[in-house]
């Protein structure tokens, strides 16, 4: 199955301005620099009390209103900057996958939706988003029909064990967060002359070896890649209205091309 067209140009985008993409397996952490104002931060023994505690101490006034719980990643952004936290004490593939995951949040829906509506409005709205002044009308309008929240922008990833319903941002999260990590296009290259029923196999490996994924997520992108044909399913899938089996940490969901918004504080 192919990725949609907003991720491999999203994708895109980033590695542009990141001054071209890295070789596998990538770390993220240089070309974010390169790229955004995005500041990544490691804690050990990562919470939500432990991410409200930072952001307190570093002067960053976000009220956390979300239960305590532990997490392996958050994200906190406004003024157009943001923060990743990460747990520091995840082994290495962990903590690649968790980067990706939250830089495709900023990406998607946090930088994306602002870059639109100042492309199309002027960068005076971003006095509004950022809430530092009452929209005009028009403004109002405008930011409601695009789904651009106001004031911060977080996200919470939660361990493994977690069950809560995955929602449409999530599933967006992951499929951004595999293209950054393992273009899909590199992927099926390689495994192009194998035969489709070893394919999964042989991704699985490809991701965790290569290109240094952790396993629980390896096992998850080829249901992505390919996924097993189905008579009833398949005429669904080439109008791009069928859904497919992908997820992160949290569970398994299905994954439809559409655009929410983020969690806000």
């Amino acid at each position: 199955m192919s990725m949609p067209l907003w991720v491999t140009e999203l994708a895109d985008v980033f590695w542009s301005m990141a001054g071209g993409p890295e070789e596998p397996a990538r770390d993220l952490r240089g070309p974010i620099a390169n790229a955004l104002p995005v500041t990544v931060v490691m804690l050990p023994r990562l919470r939500v009390t432990t991410v409200d505690a930072w952001l307190q101490h570093h002067g960053i006034y976000c009220t956390v209103d979300v239960q305590d719980r532990p997490l392996r990643a958050c994200l906190v952004a406004r003024n157009g900057h943001g923060v990743v936290i990460l747990e520091g004490t995840d082994p290495p593939d962990e903590q690649r996958f968790s980067l990706a995951h939250e830089l495709a949040h900023f990406l998607r829906h946090y930088w994306q939706p602002r870059t639109d509506i100042a492309g199309r409005l002027g960068p005076s709205v971003l006095e509004v988003l950022d809430g530092d002044r009452a929209p005009v009308p028009d403004e109002r309008v405008f930011a409601l029909l695009a789904r651009v929240r106001l004031g911060f922008f977080t996200h919470f990833m939660a361990r493994a064990g977690e069950t809560r319903p995955i929602d449409a941002a999530e599933r967006e999260a992951n499929l951004l967060a595999y293209e950054l990590l393992a273009p899909s296009a590199a992927v099926m290259g390689t495994v192009a002359t194998v035969p489709p029923a070893e394919r999964r196999g042989v991704i699985v490996e490809l991701l965790t070896t290569m290109y240094g994924l952790p396993a629980t997520v390896a096992r998850r992108y080829p249901a992505f890649l390919c996924p097993e044909s189905s008579p009833s399913g398949s005429f669904l899938r080439r109008l791009g209205l069928g859904g497919v089996e992908l997820s992160n940490a949290q569970g398994e969901r299905r994954v439809r091309d559409r655009r929410v918004g983020g969690e806000q504080c």
